[in-house]
């Protein structure tokens, strides 16, 4: 097995409480100093957004002693700034069973995680089992989320994606060229770390509506200004193709009104740049929006391209950047 690295151990969630504790120094600090860090490819990745997010944090006070990600996907955000340390702690949370449950396997059942990822077959007959498969079992599930997301087009969980490569596989890129083992163990590691170091406390399966509420009941040892949302929804347009969980229209505006609404925490939110976005967050002073462009691969391409993204926030304090421009 090609994982020399000791998986850092910690089985079961923090208690609430814990959030009032400073978090432990990392195993492996290095990690989240590299461009990925998430084992996870997803549709829509924030990667180049995290500088600009961390920013934002850094200028406002107090910085949030709690960050939750109730659309967490592939979570680069979060995991960066626990391992940075621009957040003390965070909460994973999807509504998606198997994105869910890797993170929870990922962040508390980690050497099983690895074991088991050291046994898996990476072929096209494997991935159209794992395909058909609906498992209920939460190690399982997190498996299942593991291989089809490294094996599968633009790392697509659900819908009408197939395996890397083509099922003939007559491309120069076959189905396990984003499987390399070691590298996602030393990531899977650094997961557990950041939970056994009491940064990541817990991972939730749930809607954002629940996130919210869970939060008011579970933290109310916080201020409110210690405890900051970064909510990253599905896209407008394409998430059909690309979520089982997508958001349609009228789960956008539910969001928005939730937002425009008063919300006691302070919040982040990034949306591709859509008129139908724009639509839902214009003409209020009660919050910024920011327009922010960057070059990304897009989910059914292998073509890097730029992408415009919109920050929508109720930070107080938006510092001069030449990373974004307000509108």
């Amino acid at each position: 097995m090609g994982d020399k690295q000791k998986t850092p151990l910690r089985r079961s969630p923090w208690p609430s409480q814990s959030v009032l504790d400073k978090p432990l120094p990392l195993a492996d600090d290095q990690l989240f100093r590299h461009s990925v860090i998430s084992p996870l490819r997803y549709p829509g990745a924030k990667r180049q957004l995290v500088p600009v997010i961390e920013e934002l944090i850094a200028a406002n006070i107090p910085p949030p002693r709690l960050l939750v990600e109730p659309f967490c996907g592939g979570a680069t955000t979060t995991l960066r700034l626990l391992g940075s340390g621009a957040v003390e702690h965070g909460i994973l949370a999807d509504v998606d069973p198997l994105v869910a449950s890797f993170w929870r396997t990922a962040s508390f059942d980690a050497k099983w995680l690895v074991d088991a990822m050291y046994e898996l077959d990476i072929t096209v007959e494997a991935w159209d089992k794992w395909r058909a498969s609906s498992p209920t079992a939460r190690r399982d599930r997190a498996l299942k989320c593991l291989f089809l997301n490294r094996t599968t087009f633009s790392g697509i969980l659900h819908g009408r994606a197939g395996p890397i490569g083509g099922r003939a596989q007559a491309s120069p890129y076959k189905i396990d060229c984003r499987f390399g083992r070691e590298g996602l163990a030393r990531r899977i590691n650094g997961v557990a770390d950041l939970a056994a170091t009491g940064r990541l406390l817990d991972v939730w399966q749930c809607d954002w509506r629940t996130a919210l509420a869970r939060v008011s009941k579970s933290f109310g040892n916080l201020d409110e200004a210690e405890i900051m949302f970064y909510l990253d929804p599905p896209y407008v347009e394409k998430a059909p193709w690309l979520y089982e969980w997508s958001f349609e229209s009228a789960e956008h505006t539910k969001l928005a009104a939730t937002l425009r609404s008063g919300l006691s925490y302070r919040w982040l939110l990034s949306y591709d740049d859509t008129p139908t976005v724009r639509a839902l967050y214009g003409g209020d002073s009660s919050y910024t929006t920011l327009h922010v462009s960057y070059r990304y691969t897009a989910a059914g391409s292998e073509k890097r391209t730029v992408k415009d993204e919109l920050l929508v926030t109720n930070l107080s304090t938006i510092p001069q950047s030449d990373r974004y421009r307000m509108l």
